[in-house]
């Protein structure tokens, strides 16, 4: 397989021709001169969704008090509606013809009070009465808060292996559980877009002090948003992202290190989007992937698609390249390119998904590679799943003395294919090539951010969805490459449990060896967490990591991070965080608190 990618390289080069980038060139100025349709919709009647959701159309979200007690109202509904302890719900007045119909809670109706759901049987729920407006009584309405729907969404996506495919790898961020989530959240909006704005901002102050004499003080800004249909129309702002600015003083020379929190908040997105059923223009402006292909960096930028059939959208894209978790990072790299994407069938038999397209890369804003790039999925109900992505570059010339010159050829591939015969068990084999060494960031290597490229060659994994939630997953793979004398073993292994015990604390557990052309080394790492009440949240998460390369002199490190989160009345939080890192080349302690607002949602 490997000859095969290298020699389907040379039927590549016909890619980057001058015909082809002038036909990508008009059909931008196409796209570009089509204007972008409001987000409103437009009178008359609404047309059905293209996937309706059958699933959610049987999970009602309003419910009728029957009886009201001390403290506590009871409803007419409870497992038989998946109701779950810890949901919210809002209570109205009843309407007047006493009629408890889906929707209710965009009829204006007086507001009366705020529940808790702490218990549940087969067919009611006992509620705990957080805050009153109002009288209670038998036959008002209780309608389930939007983050309790989005989690119970969240949970039969997670648990429901009957209708949508699960791609079973060892990576974060995988492209078709993205395009999943994406789907199924569209699907809700599409038809009344109702405007949901929750989120956070607050101020960020903290020191990071570096053995050696270093020391700095950071001020900065957090913002958490998931802010949706803005306004009534199909524009959101949804993600994460913080920033620092700050001073340093120090008895050495140099500037200050970028720590491992520094280091994970560059990998969170952030952006405007706007997607409506009603115009064929999709956009986003922020930091973001392609939705078209996702296996390209995130960037700071945006992107544009427009269909020009039923089923194809052309587009195009630029930004810089900010994730050090990306296989081509470089902090100074700038990325453009355009593309075509072909999407056919539903998740709920065959469907598929291919774009390919091409692009161009800067250091500096000198041109350092120029690549076409394919991206294909294809999936059959939850059964079978195949991906694939690839990258070829362009043949180059250095502009150096003697500095040699490169041919067309394939950079980089990942293949998956997958089989999910029952909805607690699946297994797949993958293949990773890469003929350039990768360039992330190594310090991320113990937060599990870049399992999907220390494996080069073949490599087959299994995942159990056992009871009481509790995961577990393998891969084994062999790897060899033309200098090695032998196969080398990697293996990558993985232990959650959703609530360990009785104590409703959540453990992740990994561990990763492995052996590759760019390096070689192992990690183990865990992560803790609980909500100890409905405001207060602790994580706890650490590891160690050993990573031996020529290209890097952190060889050996370990890292601990803790994080309290903690809610202060309706309207406010606060946010403590402590990082204790000790490496060959790198030591430092680091804390930081954050003071901030709440925007929306559910609030005590």
């Amino acid at each position: 397989m490997l000859d095969w990618i290298r020699e389907s390289g040379l039927f590549l080069q016909g890619l980057f021709t001058r015909p082809a980038g002038v036909v990508f060139l008009a059909a931008a100025l196409y796209a570009c001169c089509s204007p972008i349709i409001l987000a409103q919709a437009p009178e008359g009647p609404v047309p059905a969704p293209a996937n309706p959701s059958t699933q959610d159309s049987k999970k009602p979200t309003v419910f009728k008090v029957k009886s009201v007690g001390d403290k506590t109202v009871y409803l007419e509904a409870g497992r038989n509606a998946d109701l779950q302890e810890g949901m919210k719900l809002s209570v109205v007045e009843a309407p007047p013809d006493g009629v408890i119909a889906e929707g209710i809670q965009y009829r204006g109706y007086d507001h009366v009070a705020e529940l808790v759901v702490s218990s549940v049987s087969d067919s009611s729920a006992v509620c705990d009465v957080v805050k009153a407006d109002g009288e209670l009584k038998v036959g008002q309405a209780a309608f389930l808060t939007p983050e309790s729907v989005l989690g119970r969404r969240q949970a039969e996506l997670a648990a429901d292996g009957d209708k949508y495919p699960i791609l079973m790898t060892f990576t974060y961020g995988d492209p078709l559980d993205e395009e999943i989530r994406e789907t199924r959240e569209a699907q809700v909006t599409r038809l009344t877009p109702m405007q949901r704005s929750r989120g956070r901002i607050g101020f960020n102050y903290g020191s990071t002090n570096e053995s050696g004499g270093f020391s700095s003080r950071q001020m900065g800004l957090v913002i958490d948003a998931d802010m949706r249909n803005i306004g009534g129309t199909y524009w959101n702002f949804i993600g994460s992202w913080r920033g620092n600015f700050g001073t340093s003083s120090t008895t050495l020379p140099g500037t200050g290190t970028q720590t491992l929190t520094d280091l994970v908040n560059r990998t969170y997105r952030i952006g405007f989007t706007y997607e409506s059923p009603y115009s064929p223009v999709t956009l986003g402006v922020g930091r973001l992937f392609v939705p078209w292909a996702p296996s390209l960096s995130t960037i700071d930028g945006g992107y544009f698609g427009r269909k020009f059939a039923r089923e194809a959208t052309f587009g195009f894209f630029g930004g810089s390249t900010p994730d050090p978790s990306s296989w081509s990072y470089n902090p100074n790299q700038h990325i453009a390119g355009a593309f075509v994407n072909v999407e056919h069938g539903s998740f709920d038999h065959f469907r598929l998904f291919s774009t390919m397209g091409v692009a161009v890369t800067s250091i500096q804003w000198k041109v350092a590679r120029q690549f076409a790039f394919f991206e294909n999925t294809w999936s059959w109900k939850q059964y079978v799943s195949f991906y694939n992505s690839l990258q070829a570059d362009a043949a180059r010339i250095s502009p150096l003395v003697n500095g040699g010159s490169n041919p067309t050829q394939v950079s980089q591939s990942y293949s998956s294919l997958h089989f999910q015969p029952i909805k607690l068990f699946g297994f797949g084999v993958n293949h990773n090539y890469f003929h350039s060494l990768p360039t992330y960031d190594p310090r991320l290597l113990g937060t599990g951010l870049l399992d999907q490229y220390l494996f080069q060659g073949f490599s087959g994994d299994v995942r159990f969805a056992l009871p009481k939630r509790i995961g577990l997953f393998a891969s084994l793979g062999r790897s060899k490459t033309t200098t090695d004398k032998k196969n080398s073993l990697n293996q990558a292994y993985g232990l959650s449990f959703g609530s360990l015990g009785k104590t409703g604390l959540l453990l992740d557990l990994h561990y990763s060896k492995f052996d590759s052309a760019f390096g070689s080394g192992k990690y183990e790492s865990f992560s803790l967490s609980k909500s100890l009440t409905d405001t207060f949240r602790v994580q706890l998460y650490g590891g160690h990591q050993l990573f031996n390369t020529t290209l890097s002199t952190n060889t050996n490190s370990n890292f601990v991070n803790g994080v309290v989160d903690w809610n202060v009345g309706p309207r406010y939080f606060l946010e403590g965080n402590f990082g204790w890192y000790h490496g060959t080349s790198l030591s430092y302690t680091q804390w930081s608190s954050v003071f901030g607002y709440r925007i929306g949602g559910f609030r005590k």
